[in-house]
């Protein structure tokens, strides 16, 4: 999802989490629907309901005041495995499947005029199940699912909202794969999680697409601690990953955490559950995000429309003595706000490229500071603090 975020630069040494059950969703229970964030309310609508009937109804959550409300329906075919996207303040959802088949529709949607507007179709095979986020610079990435032909890919697409236009990319490593989780990553771009192989075997690895460096290349990153197809992943600084299947009849009920690290939180209380939906609000606390989740099947195969919140709040400890500094905003297009712990006056900063080139070499003479990087030409640089305790480094976003 497209949103700015600060990105703290807190290593997380503590994390408290904890569920509680919100009002139902109010559509006809069921799998596979699709969501998205736009000014802090969660949009989710199509999918396949009880009775295997296709879905194109859908609804907004408030979470200021825990209620839901009808908006307008999709003006297409009903369809389930769509996948769902934020560009700024729009939401964007693309293919699915349903009784004509695989499609490649693009479809936006306006919350302040609660309008749909379709977009240029995506100039593949027509395909469902992908994984899908919204970038840094209007732009969106598509990535694997399964083709309308039967077989999944491994392919990935970029959109380009500002002229409406798509464009191929570098292909995600490894066996094609469909029904994968997705997240925005550190770079701004997809953080790319498990999926499920051409016999619904479930994988473990983890690739990242970083858009403030695009080069077309994915990265490995910490494959998830279980294989994993059909679970829901969001986050930017923390990532949640919650539930899925690992085969077509083996779901389950485990919550994953990645900061530092992949680290196990409660259990999903509702039971095991796949193909549910997803979204991620940034909580009250500048140390906080709050993952939403609901729907899907669960362990007897029923569909579901209960929903859920997870609060996850990570700390520090006194027994950690790096990366105890904060660093906003990011993105910046002109100063960047260093505050460190009293402690830590006179080390030492130096921000560099990511090829490791010096820009700036300084001490902090107080705890709170700003640093002028708007004459840096856009892209992301790494901010390493130089303490007694050890150096501690975190990357930051320049976007004029």
């Amino acid at each position: 999802m497209r949103n700015t975020f600060i990105f703290p630069i807190l290593l997380a040494s503590s994390c408290f989490a904890q569920w509680t059950q919100l009002p139902d969703f109010p559509g006809t229970a069921r799998d596979d629907a699709a969501s998205f964030a736009v000014g802090g309310k969660i949009y989710v609508g199509t999918g396949r309901e009880v009775g295997f009937g296709y879905t194109n109804d859908w609804f907004c959550y408030d979470p200021s005041n825990e209620s839901w409300s009808a908006i307008s329906s999709m003006p297409t075919t009903p369809r389930q495995y769509c996948t769902a996207f934020t560009i700024s303040d729009t939401g964007y959802v693309f293919g699915g499947t349903g009784p004509g088949g695989a499609n490649n529709e693009l479809w936006a949607y306006h919350p302040e005029s609660d309008q749909w507007e379709q977009k240029a179709s995506l100039p593949g095979e027509a395909r469902y199940a992908c994984a899908g986020i919204g970038m840094m610079w209007a732009d969106a990435l598509i990535a694997t699912g399964m083709l309308a032909s039967g077989v999944p890919t491994n392919q990935a697409w970029k959109y380009l909202a500002q002229t409406d236009e798509w464009t191929a990319t570098g292909d995600v490593p490894g066996p094609p794969r469909h029904r994968a989780a997705c997240a925005q990553g550190n770079g701004g771009g997809m953080l790319l999680l498990g999926g499920a192989d051409s016999a619904f075997v479930g994988m473990r690895d983890v690739w990242e697409y970083p858009s403030a460096f695009e080069s077309g290349t994915w990265y490995p990153a910490d494959s998830i601690p279980e294989p994993r197809w059909g679970a829901d992943g969001s986050g930017s600084y923390v990532y949640v990953l919650a539930c899925g299947a690992t085969e077509q009849t083996v779901y389950h009920a485990d919550v994953w955490k990645f900061g530092t690290g992949w680290q196990a939180l409660e259990p999903f209380p509702a039971g095991t559950r796949r193909g549910g939906v997803s979204a991620g609000v940034l909580g009250p606390q500048q140390w906080a995000s709050t993952f939403y989740y609901g729907l899907g099947l669960d362990g007897t195969f029923a569909r579901r429309n209960d929903w859920w919140r997870l609060d996850v709040l990570v700390g520090i400890t006194e027994q950690d003595p790096l990366n105890t500094f904060q660093l906003f905003p990011v993105p910046t297009n002109s100063d960047l706000n260093i505050i460190i712990r009293p402690e830590d006056v006179g080390s030492e900063i130096r921000i560099t490229t990511l090829d490791g080139r010096l820009l700036d070499r300084m001490r902090l003479d107080r705890a709170a500071q700003r640093i002028d990087v708007g004459r840096y030409v856009d892209g992301m640089y790494t901010f390493t603090l130089h303490t007694s305790a050890g150096n501690s480094t975190q990357r930051f976003v320049v976007q004029h």
